[in-house]
Formats: C-alpha cells, sequence, structure tokens
C-alpha cells in the first residue's frame, strides 16, 4: 500500500506541529472515509476546533484549502481499494517512517532531564511483546544514568510498585492500546502520587496518553493474515522509538559536556 499524499506530507512536515494541531491530523488521519464526507465547517464543529484554525493548518501542510485535502483523501482510498495485493514490507517503512516524523516533532529536553534528574526509573510494558522491547530500554538506561532502573516484568510487579514510586522517580510505560483497564487504574494512583509518567503507545487518542505527563507515539499497522482470521501486530516501531529514545539521551549527554 503506497503511502498517501496526506500521510507523506505530515512525514515530510519540517515546521514542528503544537498539540492542538497534532490533536486536529490525529483525527483526520484516523477517519480520512469521514472526512470525505464532510465540510470544513461540519469537520470543525464535531472535532471542537475553528474553522479558521483547520483552515491554517491546512495550509501549513501544504494544502491550497481544506477542498484540497478532501479531495487528496479520497483518492487515496479509491486507489486502496483497487490495489490487488496489500504489500507488507512497504508498510514497514512507511509505519517507521511516520514514527520517525513524530519523533523529530517532540520536543525531548524535559524528558531527559527527567531521566538525569530522576532518584528511580521504572520500566513497564503491558505486554509479551512490549515488555521484551521496554526490557532493551532498561538495558540502555542502566549504562547511562546513576541511579536504579528497575524493570517490571509483569502486572503484578507493576501493581506491587504503585505505592512505593516517588515523585522524584519516573516510570515509562508501553502499551499497545493504551487503554488496559489495570493500567489505566495503576497510572491514575501514580497521577496522585505526582509521579512523572512517559507514555509509550501507537498514534491515536488513548487514555494512557491522555493522562501521562509525556507521550512518545509511535505507528504500528495491523497486517492481514492470510491463513487464520487474526492481523498479526509488529511492534519494530516501538523498538525504533525506544532506540530514538536513548540516542536523543546520549545527544543530550554529550552537549553537557
Amino acid at each position: 500500500m503506497a503511502v498517501n499524499n496526506f500521510d507523506q506530507r505530515i512525514v515530510n512536515l519540517t515546521h514542528p506541529l503544537t498539540e492542538n494541531e497534532k490533536n486536529v491530523i490525529e483525527y483526520i488521519h484516523q477517519h480520512q472515509s469521514e472526512i470525505n464526507g464532510l465540510t470544513i465547517s461540519e469537520l470543525a464543529k464535531k472535532i471542537h476546533y475553528s474553522s479558521s484554525f483547520i483552515s491554517k493548518l491546512v495550509k501549513k501542510i501544504g494544502y491550497t484549502d481544506f477542498a484540497e485535502l478532501r479531495y487528496d483523501l479520497k483518492s487515496s482510498i479509491e486507489e486502496k481499494a483497487d490495489s490487488p495485493q496489500y504489500r507488507v514490507i512497504n508498510q514497514q517503512k512507511i509505519d517507521i517512517s511516520k514514527t520517525n516524523s513524530m519523533l523529530i516533532q517532540t520536543s525531548f529536553d524535559s524528558i531527559n532531564h527527567l531521566l538525569k534528574n530522576s532518584t528511580a526509573i521504572y520500566v513497564y510494558g503491558t505486554g509479551h511483546s512490549q515488555a521484551n522491547y521496554m526490557r532493551e530500554l532498561s538495558r540502555n538506561l542502566m549504562l547511562l544514568v546513576n541511579v536504579p532502573v528497575i524493570f517490571l516484568s509483569g502486572r503484578s510487579e507493576f501493581e506491587s510498585v504503585q505505592p512505593v514510586i516517588k515523585s522524584t522517580d519516573c516510570i515509562w510505560i508501553a502499551s499497545i492500546s493504551g487503554e488496559s483497564r489495570n493500567v489505566i487504574e495503576g497510572t491514575k494512583l501514580l497521577c496522585l502520587n505526582q509521579v512523572p509518567i512517559i507514555s509509550m503507545t501507537p498514534f491515536s487518542d488513548n487514555t494512557l496518553a491522555s493522562l501521562a505527563t509525556y507521550n512518545l507515539f509511535y505507528y504500528s499497522t495491523p497486517i492481514p493474515n492470510p491463513i487464520r482470521n487474526r492481523d498479526v501486530v509488529s511492534y519494530l516501531s516501538l523498538g525504533y522509538c525506544i532506540d530514538y529514545v536513548i540516542r536523543e539521551y546520549i545527544d543530550f549527554l554529550q552537549k553537557l559536556k
């Protein structure tokens, strides 16, 4: 599946986006079919942003107006529908490219200072695959910080440390949905204790990201399974995100010297 023009414009964007702009782009990305049937006024009412705000954002992305964006989305959807096959390898490149674009637009200053000044760092992945990648994050952090790095290997460990994590510590949480009940309940408790939280989730409007102090997003498009009625999910983009975090922190430490 070739990347559509809208996604490509976001990937190639060199200007930083505000949180409000990211919210609008996220909605358009998630509801491309729906956008085709809306006027700019209808979209503004639906997502609670002004028409003028959306119009300025559309031009910032590189479109002449909202109508051009809508036509672009329609053409991409029709092209996808006519495609005889799903190009799996190409989608991998798209996911990593879009993840990279999101990370480039993220300011890591506060996150880097948090890593440097925390009295302890906790790392948790909500599922088996996420945990494997987060273990890599904890392993690298152990080499770069002078405080304890505690890898939480499962739900019971995550729950057991919630009452003892201090506001001077921080915790990294990776989730595929950002909606797991035990994670949300634990995150709310951590928020009450004013513990800084860095979430790592797929690019979506999810509860974990809304509760976290800082959000890092990655793209992971489900891969249709040709032999079973269950999609295959790749976490390669999460791995890329983790590698980016480590490299950003190393660069931060080098500049301090």
